[in-house]
């Protein structure tokens, strides 16, 4: 017997990709299924009946089963597959299963990092990242991202699955469906319909696949290649049926490469157009159906080199796309979200090194026992040795463990902090951002009184536009136009409050005070009527002629979090916010109307002329009423 160093042992039993390792499953999988089965059921019972399960770390195996951050075997996952589908007796059950996820909330902590996607078209993108952490048995490329197809008003995105080599394709047959659940359910997250998948391409070889897999076998098909025809035994007359033929795959390009995506030749036109390597497949002709249920559909291509997935999908409403507009520009969220992904990828690299660990401890241990009872006769030392060596191993174990256990707290106090980050970067510049989170201070607060600037800003006759143009004109229109005075903002380092349709409220004083608040609230807005002047003629594209308002005030105004428990919004209030939403809703277009206490502190740095009085609500002396000149 060879004894392995430490370091040598586990290169040799757990290579790197793309080879799996021995524990390539994360046990968020098996709480999707358990979860599956406690609504349909009421129960999971005997779903881990005699699997094997670390038994020195947990006294149950379901207290190992269903903890996330643990991983097991791609064998003990596919039994528990198996199992459910048997306690269901749901005919559909590992689809069903995969797709249940979105409703069910069932990913574990997973559910933390759904609040950092816009939609479903981020959520499909990051599937590369989710499918890293709950498997390691195969790699997921995004050949085509999601974009819109005007033909049938849905969303479509191409990708790519290619299995580990040491992984047997054709016994994940029941995988492959689980696994288009969960990508199916993931519009479900947003309140939409499940996504269409079309799976044009699969590397299953029939032969093996219609012979081993009991979910086919069992009908008997003994499906054979004759010459360039796949032949099978019809399940209903029992006479033999042509269902297949041989192709050449036929390559195209997609992102930046040559792919398979579906295209292929006959044998007899592959020997005319490809010369060379040629790869060939076996396309199903006919389709193939037992039970009622259809096991195969013509059209879909066997032994590629991988899966292709066409997906397809509803749009998110034009409600939410305007809600999310602003947020998307930030480019601070591209930052928050690699940070939180980084978190997440360092977590899980921390759980595969203790996992690796383990088991290579217990198999050395294994060893050195072996080596005793080989070694006894000749040397009466070799006891104490060996309990020494086991001690150490044995300390290094728990040493491991300890530090795994602060990992979720580490976890939470990240999370925790990446919630304020996004709760300030939704009003504030990221140079504002970055020095609150440095002083370690947080949004709003208590309501207070302070002395403020506050703006409001419209576009002129918007319901009229609204009314003409189509959804994804009007759209982006919009985009440009908030993106282009979002700059503004943050250059003078403005709160933007609020974007409700094409009206902005913002303001100037908190949370950063500043003395100059008022002027600095004028001069953002005299470079916003410039930029909107400079926009006309994209609207005039449309027909409009593209004019905004500007009401602005200065004055004391309650400021901070306002609400409850169940909904916090931080935003000013008072008379003095009235008197500057009032004097929006009468600038015309182009112009800038501010209140004499505004005028009164700009009045150095500014042409004006003064407008009259104006009676505001609530407000017992009219407002002395300026038009500030933009030139």
């Amino acid at each position: 017997m060879q004894i392995y160093p430490v370091t040598e042992f586990i290169n040799n039993h757990f290579p790197i990709n793309p080879m799996s390792r021995t524990d390539c499953i994360s046990n968020r999988n098996i709480k999707i299924v358990s979860s599956y089965l406690n609504e349909q059921t009421g129960h999971y019972d005997n779903l881990f009946l005699d699997l094997p399960y670390p038994v020195d770390r947990y006294t149950t195996p379901e207290a190992f089963f269903l903890n996330e951050d643990e991983w097991t075997t791609n064998e003990n996952f596919h039994t528990i597959l198996r199992r459910g589908k048997e306690i269901s007796g749901e005919a559909y059950f590992y689809f069903n299963c995969g797709l249940s996820s979105a409703h069910l909330r069932s990913w574990g902590r997973f559910e933390y990092f759904a609040r950092i996607f816009t939609g479903p078209d981020d959520g499909f993108m990051r599937v590369p990242f989710f499918n890293s952490n709950i498997n390691d048995t195969k790699e997921i490329e995004i050949v085509i991202p999601p974009m819109y197809d005007r033909p049938t008003g849905r969303m479509s995105a191409i990708l790519k699955i290619e299995y580990h080599d040491d992984i047997e394709v054709n016994k994940e047959y029941i995988v492959d469906s689980y696994r288009r659940g969960l990508l199916s359910s993931i519009p479900m997250v947003w309140g939409l319909n499940p996504a269409r998948i079309r799976q044009p391409l699969c590397p299953y070889d029939p032969e093996r696949l219609f012979h081993e897999e009991p979910e086919v076998s069992c009908y008997s098909l003994d499906a054979r290649m004759e010459g360039n025809s796949l032949i099978i035994t019809d399940p209903h007359d029992g006479r033999s049926r042509i269902v297949g033929k041989k192709v050449i795959l036929k390559s195209e390009i997609a992102a930046g490469k040559k792919l398979f995506l579906g295209k292929y030749l006959d044998i007899d036109e592959a020997s005319k157009e490809i010369s060379g390597d040629r790869t060939e497949a076996v396309l199903i002709t006919d389709t193939i159906r037992g039970d009622g249920r259809i096991l195969f559909r013509a059209g879909e291509i066997f032994k590629a080199p991988y899966f292709i997935m066409e997906i397809t999908y509803d749009r998110i409403s034009l409600i939410n796309r305007l809600t999310q507009a602003f947020r998307s520009g930030d480019r601070n969220h591209e930052v928050s979200e690699k940070f939180l992904i980084d978190t997440i990828n360092r977590l899980r690299e921390t759980i595969k090194g203790r996992n690796r660990a383990y088991y290579a401890l217990k198999l050395a241990n294994e060893e050195l026992k072996e080596a005793k009872d080989w070694v006894v006769e000749y040397n009466k030392t070799l006891q104490q040795k060996i309990d020494e060596r086991t001690a150490e191993l044995v300390k290094t174990q728990e040493e491991i463990l300890a530090l795994n256990r602060g990992l979720e707290e580490r976890v939470n106090k990240q999370v925790e902090e990446l919630k304020r980050y996004n709760d300030l970067r939704r009003y504030l510049s990221p140079k504002l951002t970055e020095k609150i989170l440095s002083s370690g201070g947080i949004l709003g607060g208590q309501p207070q009184r302070k002395m403020m600037t506050v703006i409001f800003s419209d576009i002129r006759d918007f319901s009229t536009i609204t009314d003409s143009l189509e959804p994804e004109e009007l759209f982006q229109l919009l985009d440009k136009y908030l993106a282009e005075m979002t700059v503004l903002i943050h250059r003078y380092e403005g709160t933007l409050n609020k974007i409700i349709g094409d009206g902005m409220l913002i303001f100037f004083g908190d949370p950063i005070p500043m003395e100059d608040h008022a002027k600095r609230a004028v001069l953002m807005a005299v470079n916003m009527q410039k930029k909107a002047n400079e926009l006309k003629d994209e609207w005039r594209h449309f027909g409009y002629e593209f004019g905004m308002g500007i009401g602005i005030n200065t004055g004391y105004m309650t400021v901070g979090n306002i609400g409850s428990d169940m909904h916090m919004d931080y935003t000013v209030i008072g008379n003095q916010v009235n008197v500057a939403a009032r004097l929006e809703s009468l600038a015309k277009s182009g112009q800038i109307l501010v209140s004499q206490r505004t005028y009164s502190r700009v009045s150095d740095i500014v042409d004006a002329e003064e407008i009259g009085e104006v009676k505001v609500k609530g407000i017992h002396t009219p407002v002395i009423t300026y038009n500030i000149k933009v030139k």
